[in-house]
């Protein structure tokens, strides 16, 4: 049962129900609250379970209503068990589609025709754990759910392109590195800590995505993005590391372009893969089982060791994601890159007393430069 709400909570959501979609601005002046008032109110609203979208157009925030997703979070651990049985057959349905889909479709390996140039953009994308609810550990206001991921990857694609056109670059490489879902079972208590079942994350994600490469497009860049997958799209149906969420909405990505000759969509199904641009190597792994720094002996041990077996050389990298936190260290000559999180800083996170800001990396690499360029991206 839904708690009452309050006479100016009542007004901001009656302002919306059935309405275009209206600015802060307007839904103050239609209901005499401030624009800070309003700002609360539908901060409260979404905490009450209230499903108000926020879409960015041309600088400004317009708000509208939705009604709430079906899904119902299970009431006990039976409940749980059940909804994870059902997430069995939603995943090997899809699974089974997507390889029917490719099979009749992709006959040949699509290459993208992209024009040399002295410098290239290469944006780490990770840890965007779409479907995750995470609440100020002081006032237990929501910071972070769907909307919230759908509007700071939208913000994302705003500052790339600026950025890109100050570069006067037109074309990026994506490099996806896990946790792009927040998944529904890889630890006991998940699926009482998500808004929705891993299903309908991965059409959030992929919505959100192809909206994000959409907008490179319309802005003259063409796109190419490879991807691993991270550790909390496990889906720990079979304890098979491979059936993994996060491969499940990069082969859908690379179904909606298929017929675009300007995107490219690799997924190398596996945790680790590894391109090469500018004549660097660059490793992609999630990097759930490397260190918070490799300055220590067992961190030191694992980067060095990854680093022989790719055969990397001075200047050629690793990137992971998994830490939420942006950083880059360098030994003997080649860099291990951290990506930061698209989500404010969880639960978890606090216990161990990693507070991280929500961020991504974007990185300007010249075959001729031995240190590249790293730009953090804040997405507060």
């Amino acid at each position: 049962m839904k708690k009452e709400l309050t006479r100016s909570q009542s007004l901001v959501l009656e302002t919306l129900n059935g309405q275009e979609a209206l600015t802060y601005e307007e839904v103050a002046g239609l209901t005499g609250l401030s624009y800070d008032g309003v700002r609360g109110r539908v901060s409260e609203l979404g905490q009450l379970g209230y499903n108000i979208e926020r879409i960015r157009d041309s600088g400004n925030t317009f708000l509208m209503y939705k009604k709430k997703s079906s899904y119902k979070r299970p009431k006990d651990i039976k409940e749980g068990i059940s909804q994870k049985l059902k997430a069995v057959e939603d995943f090997y349905g899809i699974t089974d589609f997507l390889d029917t889909m490719k099979n009749q479709k992709m006959k040949k390996q699509k290459v993208l025709n992209k024009d040399p140039d002295e410098n290239s953009a290469v944006l780490l994308l990770s840890d965007l754990h779409f479907g995750e609810l995470i609440y100020d550990q002081t006032t237990d206001l929501l910071l972070y759910d769907t909307e919230t991921a759908i509007d700071r990857l939208d913000s994302l694609a705003l500052d790339v392109i600026l950025k890109l056109k100050q570069e006067k670059l037109n074309h990026i490489t994506l490099l996806g590195l896990g946790d792009i879902v927040d998944g529904d079972s890889i630890y006991r208590n998940h699926l009482f800590r998500i808004e929705k079942p891993a299903i309908e994350q991965v059409q959030d994600a992929v919505a959100a995505i192809s909206d994000f490469i959409r907008k490179l497009l319309a802005s003259k860049i063409t796109v190419e993005m490879h991807n691993v997958r991270g550790n909390h799209g496990i889906t720990n149906y079979k304890n098979l590391e491979e059936d993994n969420w996060d491969s499940v909405v990069y082969d859908m990505l690379g179904i909606v372009f298929m017929d675009n000759k300007d995107v490219l969509i690799n997924n190398f199904k596996n945790s680790e893969g590894v391109v090469e641009i500018n004549g660097r190597k660059i490793v992609l792994y999630h990097g759930e089982n490397f260190s918070s720094q490799i300055k220590t002996s067992s961190g030191l041990r694992a980067f060095r060791g990854m680093c022989g077996k790719h055969n990397l050389e001075d200047g050629d990298m690793i990137v992971v994601g998994h830490l939420h936190e942006f950083g880059v260290e360098s030994d003997q000559g080649k860099f291990l890159v951290r990506n930061g999180s698209m989500a404010d800083a969880s639960e978890y996170a606090f216990k161990l007393n990693m507070y991280s800001q929500p961020m991504q990396t974007l990185m300007i690499l010249n075959e001729y430069e031995a240190y590249p360029r790293f730009i953090p991206i804040s997405l507060e």
